[in-house]
């Protein structure tokens, strides 16, 4: 037996997922003898871990250490297995892990060029996730076409993705968008499994952080069941982020069922902790509240922009927080400067609590506080305060009232200008001799809608808004939608009728008719007609694209 020959195809169907037919040639190699056919053996358990659900322990870094002082026969496999470990400590968010195999990775790579190059690739992934990403896109290019005149697709693939992650940090969701989508189609293309997952998931978050989950749900849910314990930490935080949510009727047990067999890394606890807070949140339970965002932040601080993440949910879940003590993107949308969540944390407001209230923020006033926007499902948290006042949002799809009550209440103690209100009621410009009347039926709905929570003041032309108490308001400026809902229901389900859009929106038939046609007209969703069924799909429209050598 050829053992580099052996080792070589095993290890390429492993990488390829094709773990099936592999057992002669796997039993061979297992009792060839000699330091070669323990390199082999080392990369094919190393590259099981990315993509075989039962694959057995790996080897660590120190094992591999072993080999430093081996041929280049030798140090090549060990190379290989060095390569997949490190990749396995940037799914786990293991950024002392990986630093660990970096270093031993560079003993091994004197007089291996591909080897020197896998750890210019370790250090970008370092440089990644401490947030150093200024030069990055320089570094992902060069990293680029090297591996792309030594024909090392994986190579590739991940400059790629290094470049879209360094963009979606910098705050470039175009460029994220598009590269992302430029490596998911070439780790389909090359078959690559690993590659393939790690594409997946940066294109399901460059999509949820540009406000679409519908997108990240459906990327997501077609490689959780097929992916190992491993990547089940980072999935399951984009998943749970995007919408997803255990069943209420589930036991506390099985809530984390998809991670209990994950591996103890930073990502898999970071998940956890995230579940647990959340829950807390919509329980009202302020002390699992603080444990579940502590333990969440604590983990998620070994990757720069998963810390940045948790720092913005934290800010726009806490009513007790002060918007001038939250990250600047969240104090703009905390006192209304700005309707869009901040890091496409809209997802998390997943199934609405009823079919009235697809509300994403409320508005919290209260006297001697200043007001502040937050997330739906942290409003439980504000039973500490005493009695609340919660006004429920009306079925009405524009919301004036709503929209101007929340409008004023984030106002504060200073008011509005009567202008200002109707404009942002309205949305165009104000002229009194036009409008003078619409607003003083404004102003009196308004009133009425406040009837004992509030008064409104009106003087000189500007107006306030005195809350009695706790006061939470629906803003109708941050809702989703009912094609946004759809999109939602569509992504969980695969596929889905009109007929079923209705019963699991609680709206009319004609509603949903009505919404999936805007969706299919703006390509966000398509349809599939097998006989006389007719359903309507949503997918990423990613397909192939070859890897350029």
């Amino acid at each position: 037996m050829d053992v580099k020959s052996t080792g070589l195809e095993i290890h390429e169907a492993v990488c390829r997922g094709a773990l099936r037919g592999l057992e002669s040639t796997s039993e061979a190699l297992a009792e060839a003898e000699g330091a070669e056919a323990r390199a082999w053996r080392a990369a094919i358990a190393a590259a099981r871990l990315l993509v075989d659900p039962n694959a057995g322990k790996g080897p660590t870094p120190d094992e591999l250490a072993a080999f430093a002082g081996e041929g280049p026969e030798v140090r090549r496999p060990a190379n290989l297995a060095l390569v997949h470990l490190e990749r396995a400590a940037l799914v786990a968010w293991d950024a002392e892990g990986l630093a660990a195999t970096r270093a031993v990775h560079a003993k091994l790579a004197p007089g291996l060029p591909e080897a020197e190059l896998a750890l210019r690739r370790a250090d970008a992934w370092l440089r990644l996730m401490a947030g150093e990403v200024e030069g990055l896109e320089e570094v992902g290019k060069a990293l680029y076409s090297e591996g792309s005149a030594a024909q090392d697709a994986s190579m590739v693939i991940d400059a790629t993705l290094m470049r879209a992650m360094a963009a979606l940090t910098s705050r470039d969701a175009e460029e994220a968008k598009a590269l992302s989508r430029r490596a998911s189609r070439m780790a389909r293309t090359e078959g690559l499994r690993a590659e393939r997952f790690l594409a997946s998931i940066v294109l399901a978050r460059v999509r949820r952080r540009a406000g679409r989950p519908h997108l990240a749900t459906r990327i997501l849910s077609a490689i959780a069941p097929i992916a190992p314990g491993l990547w089940q930490g980072w999935l399951r935080w984009e998943r749970i982020l995007a919408g997803w949510r255990p069943r209420k009727d589930t036991k506390p047990a099985e809530v984390e069922q998809a991670l209990l067999d994950a591996p103890d890394k930073p990502a898999t606890r970071a998940a956890r902790a995230l579940l647990r807070w959340l829950a807390a949140s919509s329980d009202g339970d302020r002390e699992g509240f603080e444990a579940g965002r502590d333990g969440a932040r604590a983990e998620a601080a070994r990757f720069v922009d998963m810390a940045q993440e948790a720092a913005a949910l934290a800010a726009a879940l806490d009513p007790a927080l002060d918007p001038d003590d939250c990250p600047e993107d969240v104090r703009e949308w905390a006192l209304g400067a700005v309707d869009e969540t901040p890091a496409g944390l809209h997802g998390i407001v997943g199934p609405p609590d009823g079919p009235a209230d697809s509300t994403i923020a409320h508005v919290v006033c209260q006297p001697g506080r200043r007001p502040r926007r937050l997330l739906r499902v942290a409003t439980p948290l504000l039973a500490a305060e005493g009695e609340i006042v919660r006004l429920q949002r009306t079925r009405l799809r524009r919301g004036r009232v709503d929209t101007a009550v929340a409008a004023l209440a984030l106002a504060g103690e200073e008011g509005l200008a009567d202008s200002a209100l109707f404009e942002k009621a309205y949305e165009f410009e104000f002229v009194s001799a036009l409008h003078a009347g619409i607003l003083d039926v404004l102003v009196h709905r308004m009133r009425a809608r406040l009837e004992g929570a509030a008064t409104v003041h009106r003087k000189s032309g500007t107006m306030c808004l005195e809350p009695h108490g706790v006061l939470v308001l629906p803003d109708p400026r941050c809702v989703e939608h009912v094609e946004d809902r759809l999109l939602r229901v569509i992504a969980r389900h695969g596929g889905i009728t009109t007929r079923q859009a209705a019963q699991e929106l609680d709206v009319s038939v004609r509603t949903a008719q009505l919404a999936l046609r805007r969706l299919l007209a703006s390509g966000d969703c398509v349809l599939n007609r097998d006989g006389r069924r007719v359903q309507y799909l949503v997918e990423d429209t990613t397909f192939t694209e070859p890897t350029r050598y």
